[in-house]
């Protein structure tokens, strides 16, 4: 009876340890890249603007375990779905597809404009 005790202790902490496994992207990320891509509205090269790639030093956003994250920006909250996630601040909604490789991260936007597309990928590790 005693070992059927622990046994169920045990297994009610294995099934709460894994139920508050963090998501890859809970921690701390420095961005160090930023990358500006103009297309038009058919995704083809818009040559009006001229790309860019910018680096960028000691920027760093924390998102936490709670649905929270921290930025130079502001604070706010986000929330996940398939591969995107979506940033609540100061009452305005952005949302990014991202990817995960090798313990780096890519987020990915698109603002359209009248005339072309924008595509802003920032690159954190």
């Amino acid at each position: 009876m005693r070992l059927l005790g622990y046994l169920i202790a045990l297994s009610s902490i294995l099934f709460f340890s894994f139920n508050r496994q963090q998501h890859p992207l809970q921690k701390e990320w420095q961005l160090v890249a930023e990358r500006i891509t103009h297309f038009n509205q058919d995704h083809t090269p818009y040559d009006g603007v001229k790309d860019r790639l910018d680096s960028v030093d000691n920027i760093r956003v924390q998102f936490l375990s709670d649905g929270s994250f921290k930025s130079p920006e502001g604070d706010g909250s986000y929330t996940f779905s398939k591969d995107s996630i979506h940033l609540n601040i100061n009452g305005k909604t952005a949302s990014f597809r991202y990817e995960l490789i090798d313990s780096k991260l890519m987020m990915e936007s698109y603002i359209k404009n009248p005339t072309y597309l924008v595509r802003s990928r920032l690159y954190l590790e």
